[in-house]
């Protein structure tokens, strides 16, 4: 078998046997057929060198030294300005399927006619919608919904804009919104009118972060609604899987505080 392994930077391509790297089968007279050699008879001086020519050979690639330090430099840009972690990867896989398996028992039990829909807002929620569907383990459809309220800020400006509408028709449909993180509560009831509107027959919330402590608006769930939420996040600015600071950060792994000074604006001019 051949077998393939790495070396230094040759900056040549490495060679490829264009032959098997097992003995050929010899053709036999009797049978007119391909078979192996008897096993009581030794190989011919002819056949030991076909063998000796056709051993495996140890080959090797070049690969670029500067790919390690690309994917060095990708690492350090990414995690610069991050104060401290709240939530790693593993936490949040974990909560994840806790959360997943809530709503599949929740789903099963409402004995829904059609598919529930999640419905994603974006773009903070991609990853979290991205796992949370992947664990849902009943029918549903999955749609987008942009509304904006933070710009480039860190603070929600309190009056969410629709931006990008829904394709799935929701009407007379479980719905199940999911947030990246609810705070304020101003989008959150935004959407709920929205989707009433629309015609969903009941609306739940499904929200990665919830911070209680900024909420200043009431919002009603409807029909057989729920809350679900992942953590409770403390008031800081917190930025990864999937959430942002001006569109950075989004690709982080686990959920990160952001450095105050990332996002100070300079007031010495």
């Amino acid at each position: 078998m051949t077998m393939l392994q790495p070396m230094p930077n040759s900056g040549t391509l490495p060679f490829l046997p264009a032959g098997p790297a097992y003995p050929l089968p010899f053709h036999s007279r009797k049978t007119s057929t391909f078979s192996t050699p008897p096993a009581n008879k030794s190989p011919s001086p002819l056949a030991r060198l076909r063998l000796r020519r056709r051993r495996p050979r140890t080959l090797t690639l070049a690969l670029p030294a500067a790919a390690a330090q690309a994917a060095t430099m990708v690492s350090d840009g990414a995690y610069a300005g991050i104060d401290r972690v709240l939530w790693t990867e593993a936490e949040i896989a974990a909560r994840v399927s806790e959360v997943a398996a809530e709503l599949t028992a929740d789903l099963r039990g409402l004995r829904l006619r059609e598919p529930a829909v999640f419905v994603g807002v974006a773009t903070g929620a991609f990853v979290f919608l991205a796992d949370l569907v992947r664990r849902v383990d009943a029918p549903l459809a999955v749609d987008l919904v942009r509304a904006e309220s933070y710009g480039d800020g860190t603070v929600s400006s309190g009056r969410p804009t629709i931006t990008s509408d829904l394709k799935v028709d929701v009407a007379g449909k479980h719905v199940v919104v999911v947030e990246d993180i609810v705070d304020t509560g101003n989008t959150v009831s935004c959407l709920i009118a929205h989707l009433e509107k629309k015609g969903a027959s009941s609306i739940s919330v499904c929200t990665f972060l919830d911070k209680p402590a900024r909420r200043s608006a009431d919002f009603q769930l409807v029909g057989d609604g729920k809350f679900y939420r992942g953590f409770e996040c403390p008031d800081y600015f917190v930025v990864g899987y999937g959430m942002d600071y001006a569109e950075f950060y989004r690709n982080l792994p686990y959920v990160g505080v952001l450095k105050a000074e990332m996002y100070k604006k300079d007031t010495s001019n």
